[in-house]
C-alpha cells in the first residue's frame, strides 16, 4: 500500500513540475547578499567563498568568523586580499549560527539575501540563484532550495544518502507547498529572503535547528513561503557513523521540540499536511517494522529479518530514484547502493524512538554537534568522478 500511494505521490508531482519548466530566472544579477556564518570551516571555507564569488547574481559576499578556533580568520583574509570589497570579513565571539547570521545580516545592503553554510558548493555558472531571486520577485517572501549532496571527496555513507535524497526532497517538498501551502523548511544550507522580513524576525538560537523554526514562525505569521526546485546546492555529509548519528539526533529532537513550540500551527493547514505527515509515516513506519519483524523471527528466525528489509517491489522503486540521482551526479554506483538507502530510514526510526518522542514533552536538544570537514576541488562540477576506495574515505574522516 505504501508503495502505490508513494508511486502515485511521484506521478503527481512529476506532472506539476513539467508545468514549471517554463518558468524563467531572473536577470536581475548583482542583486543579492550572501551570509555565511563560519565555524572551524578551515578546510572547504576557501572554495566554498570563491564559488559565491564567482556567481554573477551576488552584489557581496559576507562571512561572519563565528570565534573560530582553527585557521578559518586567516582564510578569510586571504579572500579579502583577492576580491576587495565584493567580500566583508566580520569576526566575533562565539554566539551560534543564529547569532552569526544576524550579525551579518547587519552589513547587507540588497533588498534581498542568500543564507548557506560553509561547506556548501554553490555553482557559480548555474541560474539556480536566478530561479531563487525569481520567485522572490513573484511576491514570495522566503524561497527554499535544493540541499544535495556534494559527493567530491566524499566517503560510502554521503553516496548511499545521495542515492535517494534530491528527488526524496523535491518531491516532498513540493508536495508540502501544493497540499499545506508552504515547504516543510527552507534548509539553512540553500534559502534566499527579503532582508525587510529576516531583520524583522530573525534567527534565534532557542533551538538547534534554527532554519526550521524561522520557517515555521514565518508561516505562523502568514508570510509566503515557496519552493524554487531547480536551485540546487551541494552541502558535504558525514562520512562516520557517530557522526551521522549526532547530526540526525540534532534534526529529528530538533523537529520534535519545534512541535512544542509552534502547537498553534499543527492543526492548520500546514500543519496537517506539511508537519504532522512525518510524524505519522515514522509512527506507522515503526508499528509495521515491529510487526513484521516479530511474525518473522517466530516463523523463520532472526536471520530472516535481514531478508524482510530488501522486498523486491521496493528493490525496484528505491533504485529507480537511485538510477535518476545517478544521472544527475553522473555517478553510476548510486545505482547500486540504493537499497543500502534503508539505513537511513532505520537510523531515523531509532533516533525517534530514543529521542525523538521524549524532546517533544521535554523540550530539551543535545548541543550542536560538528561533522568533520575536508576539502574540495574549487568551482567542481556535481559529477565526474567514482566512488572513493575504503582507504580514501577512512583518511578522509580522520583529516
Amino acid at each position: 500500500m505504501k508503495t502505490i500511494i508513494f508511486i502515485m505521490m511521484s506521478i503527481g508531482v512529476l506532472l506539476w513540475f513539467v508545468t514549471t519548466l517554463r518558468r524563467k530566472p531572473s536577470l536581475n544579477k548583482n542583486s543579492i547578499d550572501a551570509i555565511i556564518p563560519a565555524y572551524n570551516e578551515g578546510p572547504c571555507l576557501a572554495q566554498s567563498l570563491e564559488n559565491l564569488l564567482l556567481n554573477p547574481y551576488f552584489h557581496r559576499v559576507i562571512c561572519v568568523n563565528d570565534g573560530s578556533t582553527d585557521n578559518t580568520e586567516s582564510v578569510m583574509q586571504q579572500v579579502k586580499e583577492k576580491w576587495g570589497d565584493r567580500f566583508i570579513a566580520v569576526t566575533q565571539k562565539n554566539t551560534g549560527k543564529g547569532g552569526a547570521l544576524m550579525n551579518g545580516l547587519n552589513y547587507a545592503t540588497c533588498a534581498q539575501v542568500f543564507l548557506s553554510d560553509a561547506d556548501t558548493y554553490v555553482p557559480p555558472d548555474e541560474n539556480g540563484m536566478g530561479f531563487m531571486l525569481a520567485e522572490i520577485e513573484r511576491g514570495a517572501d522566503a524561497v527554499g532550495g535544493i540541499p544535495s549532496t556534494h559527493l567530491q571527496g566524499a566517503g560510502i555513507l554521503p553516496h548511499i544518502r545521495a542515492t535517494v535524497k534530491l528527488p526524496m526532497i523535491v518531491m516532498k517538498r513540493t508536495l508540502q507547498q501544493l497540499l499545506g501551502g508552504a515547504p516543510f523548511i527552507i534548509s539553512g544550507a540553500c534559502g534566499m529572503f527579503r532582508t525587510e522580513v529576516l531583520r524583522k524576525f530573525g534567527f534565534s538560537d532557542r533551538t538547534k535547528v534554527e532554519d526550521l523554526d524561522l520557517t515555521w514562525t514565518l508561516v505562523a505569521q502568514g508570510y509566503r513561503i515557496r519552493q524554487a526546485n531547480r536551485c540546487v546546492v551541494y552541502p558535504q555529509e558525514c562520512n562516520t557513523l557517530h557522526e551521522e548519528w549526532k547530526r540526525w539526533r540534532r534534526w529529528i529532537v530538533g523537529y520534535a521540540v519545534c512541535m512544542r513550540l509552534h502547537k498553534s500551527l499543527l492543526l492548520s493547514r500546514f500543519g496537517i499536511f506539511s508537519i504532522l505527515p512525518m510524524v505519522l509515516v515514522v509512527l506507522y513506519g515503526i508499528f509495521i517494522y515491529i510487526t513484521t519483524w516479530t511474525r518473522i523471527t517466530i516463523d523463520i528466525g532472526p536471520h530472516g529479518i535481514i531478508f524482510s528489509l530488501f522486498p523486491l517491489i521496493w528493490m525496484g522503486v528505491v533504485c529507480s530514484i537511485g538510477a535518476f540521482s545517478a544521472w544527475y551526479h553522473r555517478c553510476w554506483q548510486l545505482i547500486l547502493l540504493a537499497p543500502f538507502s534503508v539505513f537511513y530510514v532505520l537510523l531515523a526510526y531509532s533516533i525517534w524512538i530514543i529521542y525523538g518522542f521524549i524532546a517533544f514533552f521535554t523540550g530539551r536538544e543535545p548541543l550542536r554537534d560538528k561533522p568533520t570537514r575536508y576539502a574540495t576541488t574549487l568551482v567542481a562540477a556535481p559529477g565526474n568522478y567514482s566512488l572513493p576506495t575504503p582507504g580514501s574515505a577512512e583518511e578522509l574522516s580522520e583529516a
